[in-house]
């Protein structure tokens, strides 16, 4: 998939831009040699061609890099749900607001984790597209819109902590549980909406192997009406869900951080009916104004470098499968760019536990977890089995599932038009 989305990045194919043939170059793949004299591809060199990538440092890397980050990300955002929807503290009953949203926060970066990195995993490293069509459509669309869903709840997490600096006392009565819950449907039906583009354009398409043989390719791309659509959309996206809420979350977060360091007398006095609270509240306040510039920047430079990537492969590769071959740094460096973005689902976590103390649930969490190595390594467990049993399990069906359809011995595969498939 060729996608000028960073968001909508899963299965960026721009190997879909070249022959088959410069990619086969160097490698031990003989293409005359898959044919045996009954002019049938020998299954052999078929599964050796399509693995092609499989044993390439990047992809050995990439995969590691991704299995980390799946259980890093998996254990944490569970251990955030766990440690977020216990039973509420009656001491700081103000922060129920910014917690429901970081709940929404874990729920959405456990999407990215679950769906998005197995399959992308998949696809590294068997470049053919086996998951059919539907999967194709549903996946980017599950990543644009946790993606979105997640920066558009930080804008929110950002007022809410504005508002709570600046208006302490009536930021509660005004950020009900009521109103939350109004606002996180709010935040996912338009990120539903701006992404539903998505499910219509991504679709499941088939190149030619190698010039003169009747031997095609499966990719998920993008196919998009006319070339400026898809360049105006994802421009689009790139302002709405990344350059506004990102500079806006800034300048808020700016504000809010510099009332807590400059005005502390005032924020006491606001709390004048209970005089023993000032010093804790403003101590938490804190802790989670830098817990909110934390995630912010951090879902800056995730994204970053993957917008850029897809904004410039936009403008610069023509929306055809012809033999374009882009600049080898884009080849080389945007696999890795979109791991870092996904890896920003992984990272949030981290600043719940470390930089965050919303209802102590750093200690919470590091008391729930790190002193029982038992718990560690049962919730470590947990994450290397679902993403292996998710991983395995599900490549091993949609693989087994395409040959069947495409084969009809294991032996041989015979030569077939492409009008009729491989």
């Amino acid at each position: 998939e060729v996608s000028g989305a960073a968001m909508n990045s899963s299965f960026h194919f721009p190997e879909s831009h070249l022959s088959l043939m410069e990619l086969l170059k160097g490698e031990n793949v003989s293409l005359p040699g898959v044919w045996n004299g009954s002019q049938e591809l020998d299954w052999e060199e078929l599964e050796k061609m399509l693995f092609l990538f499989a044993k390439e440092p990047v992809t050995i890397s990439l995969t590691i890099l991704y299995l980390l980050s799946f259980v890093v990300g998996f254990v944490g955002n569970v251990m955030s749900i766990k440690v977020l929807t216990r039973k509420r503290s009656s001491r700081m009953p103000s922060l129920s607001a910014t917690r429901s949203l970081l709940i929404n926060l874990a729920i959405c970066d456990l999407m990215v984790v679950c769906v998005c990195m197995p399959i992308t995993v998949g696809n590294l490293i068997y470049k053919a597209w086996v998951y059919g069509d539907f999967l194709c459509r549903a996946v980017p669309f599950i990543q644009a819109v946790s993606v979105s869903a997640s920066v558009l709840s930080l804008t929110v997490i950002s007022v809410n902590r504005y508002y709570s600096v600046h208006n302490p006392l009536n930021a509660r009565s005004f950020f009900t549980q009521r109103k939350i819950l109004s606002t996180i449907l709010v935040v996912w039906v338009l990120s539903s909406g701006i992404c539903m583009p998505l499910i219509f354009m991504n679709k499941r398409d088939e190149i030619g192997v190698v010039e003169g043989l009747p031997l095609v390719f499966p990719i998920c791309r993008e196919i998009w009406p006319q070339e400026r659509l898809k360049q105006a959309y994802n421009f689009l996206l790139f302002c709405a869900l990344y350059c506004l809420p990102v500079l806006f979350n800034m300048i808020i977060c700016f504000l809010t951080v510099r009332r807590l360091w400059s005005c502390t007398s005032q924020l006491k006095e606001c709390n004048s009916l209970n005089r023993s609270l000032p010093a804790s509240r403003l101590k938490i306040r804190k802790k989670v104004a830098q817990m909110v510039v934390a995630l912010v920047l951090l879902f800056a430079i995730s994204w970053l470098p993957v917008y850029m990537m897809d904004i410039w492969i936009d403008f610069n590769i023509p929306n055809s499968l012809q033999d374009v071959t882009p600049s080898p740094w884009v080849l080389q460096l945007r696999p890795f760019a979109q791991w870092l973005g996904l890896t920003n689902s992984s990272l949030n976590p981290i600043c719940y536990c470390f930089v965050g103390n919303l209802y102590r649930s750093a200690k919470e969490m590091k008391m729930s977890c790190l002193p029982s190595e038992k718990c560690c390594r049962e919730m470590g467990s947990l994450g290397l089995g679902t993403f292996f049993f998710w991983w395995f399990g599900y490549n091993w069906i949609s693989v087994n599932t395409f040959y069947t359809q495409k084969v009809s011995s294991p032996a041989a595969l015979p030569v077939q038009s492409k009008d009729n498939g491989m």
